[in-house]
């Protein structure tokens, strides 16, 4: 009978340490040598900040082994926009925003990027341990960024039009073939004929003028009659956080700021 009770006790014994033991929730693996790769939580004092303001990044870190290569914060930097602008008879075009039959819809986007998962700062292994923080048992690193505006390619102003692709200006053509004036039409082609101009409807140009704008029109004519233009969308600034051992299993975290143009 004792053995018996012996062995129920040393069961319940066994049971009780495995109901103790610490539920250790750093159990993913490393994509390279088995190597367990490190945990990554970033937070953010702001989650949507404007141009001028500071953001305050906070990686948490940490890995089973203790094991880094380096954490590395990046910033990526796009314009997503469209064309709005007016010539000096009353055309207005946004290429944004175009509306037919009470739907909106765009017809040209262009993305422009300022930066591309530019380096704002590296944290090497050495420097790990000024980071390490006992009460929450885990690395949290800090870095200020500060959200400003920098121009890309294309400027916001007339002289856009020039940084224009041969594609992209056709599909300005286009837009504005369906909607210039009479009067606008007529500043960049004097001599035209009659036959261009519809007698009434939606349209100022028949498919004869609509087809000669595309096909006439160049930079140099237009940039003239422009009396403003600017950029219609968003300027983006995306946060790349990595985690990387000295075997390269990485993770990562990433988040997308939008501010209007």
């Amino acid at each position: 009978m004792k053995k018996y009770i012996k062995y129920i006790y040393g069961i319940v014994t066994l049971l009780v340490i495995v109901a103790c033991e610490k539920n250790d929730p750093i159990t993913e693996l490393g994509v390279t040598n088995g190597q367990y790769a490190a945990q990554l939580r970033v937070t953010y004092n702001n989650t949507r900040p404007a141009i001028g303001d500071t953001l305050i990044i906070t990686a948490s870190t940490w890995q089973r082994d203790d094991k880094y290569s380096k954490v590395v914060f990046y910033e990526t930097i796009f314009e997503t926009f469209g064309l709005k602008f007016s010539l000096e008879n009353g055309t207005v075009i946004n290429t944004k925003e175009v509306e037919v039959n009470d739907i909106t819809f765009p017809t040209l986007l262009i993305t422009d990027t300022v930066k591309n998962k530019s380096v704002l700062r590296t944290i090497d292994a050495s420097e790990m341990d000024s980071h390490w923080v006992t009460v929450s048992n885990s690395y949290a690193i800090r870095e200020e960024y500060i959200f400003k505006k920098i121009d890309g390619d294309y400027p916001n102003n007339s002289e856009l039009v020039d940084k224009l692709t041969a594609v992209e200006f056709d599909i300005v053509k286009s837009v504005l073939a369906y909607g210039i004036t009479r009067d606008d039409y007529l500043a960049l082609f004097p001599d035209a004929p009659s036959s261009h101009f519809t007698t009434g409807g939606t349209y100022v140009l028949t498919q004869e003028g609509i087809n000669n704008l595309k096909a006439n029109l160049s930079k140099a004519m237009l940039l003239p009659l422009i009396s403003q233009l600017e950029k219609t969308g968003s300027y983006s600034i995306r946060i790349d956080v990595d985690a990387i051992t000295p075997t390269g299993a990485t993770t990562s975290t990433t988040r997308t700021f939008d501010n209007n143009i």
